[in-house]
């Protein structure tokens, strides 16, 4: 029986990272390039500075709501003032037999109104890695309003750098209520099936895109949850940090638009094509 599940619902593909947000909002059809952090995205407001952060810290500011995503003993070891910690366990579905999928919409609503967040709050989401990204893609797709969420540029690491406030004892909340509003209409699709990506093979206007490691791509490794090592046959590749900088004083930071631009287009992943992501 539970065999018979895993067939079906393997047919779903449930797994976007980092490099979602970057195709649904940086991407710019403009071939202007700035100085990062200030990298002519399309869509600049997705992302907050720790600038900016530290200064809404300390103006007490009562509409946001910070969010660490990042395993309990990271986030005691230091975390951004205010911050509450959300991790991958929290944001999967805990009744299903296949781990690793996607949470219910009452249970992401019952775990952040657990965490004192209201639907009204904008949320600063974080981490040291690319996991935020996917309780942005989890909220946007049960209709959270993109307005009202914004990811840390640099994330934890480049807060640390700077020398910007860290907290070790974890934050004092509140119960609230969070209500999503469900899937938004008109709202790009953030979810696609096995038979959609199939048909996205065949056809030159589409791309599916393998974001994860080379290690995970190439079949060495493999990650909890998955069934066999490997890729799907014939996708692209790009790993997530490839869009992220290395070294210099932004380092961690998004890489400027431009640079994103033609490290996507060497693939043939451009803007006028349909893109399917995992």
């Amino acid at each position: 029986m539970v065999n018979e599940k895993f067939r079906k619902e393997r047919r779903r593909i449930k797994r976007l990272t980092l490099v979602l947000t970057l195709v649904l909002f940086l991407m710019p059809l403009s071939q202007t390039a700035h100085a990062v952090p200030s990298g002519g995205y399309a869509h600049p407001e997705i992302l907050i500075q720790p600038e900016e952060l530290k200064v809404l810290i300390e103006k007490r500011d009562p509409g946001i709501r910070i969010i660490d995503v990042r395993e309990k003993l990271q986030y005691l070891h230091g975390h951004i003032p205010g911050a509450v910690q959300v991790w991958r366990p929290d944001i999967e579905d805990k009744d299903h037999p296949i781990p690793g999928m996607m949470a219910s919409q009452p249970q992401i609503e019952e775990l952040l109104g657990t965490l004192g967040i209201s639907e009204k709050n904008t949320l600063i989401i974080y981490s040291d890695l690319y996991d935020h990204a996917r309780l942005w893609w989890i909220l946007s797709y049960y209709g959270f309003p993109f307005k009202q969420m914004k990811l840390l540029d640099g994330g934890i690491d480049v807060w640390k750098t700077k020398g910007y406030p860290i907290e070790v004892t974890p934050a004092k909340v509140e119960k609230a209520r969070f209500k999503l509003q469900g899937k938004a209409k008109g709202r790009k699709p953030l979810l696609c099936t096995l038979p959609e990506v199939k048909s996205a093979l065949k056809k030159p206007d589409k791309v599916v895109l393998d974001v994860r490691t080379q290690k995970e791509y190439v079949g060495e490794e493999i990650k909890k949850g998955a069934t066999k090592g490997g890729r799907i046959p014939g996708v692209t590749w790009i790993e997530w940090k490839e869009t992220i900088v290395e070294e210099g004083p932004y380092k961690g930071y998004w890489k400027s638009a431009e640079e994103i631009k033609k490290i996507f287009s060497a693939k043939g992943v451009t803007p006028e094509k349909d893109v399917y992501l995992y």
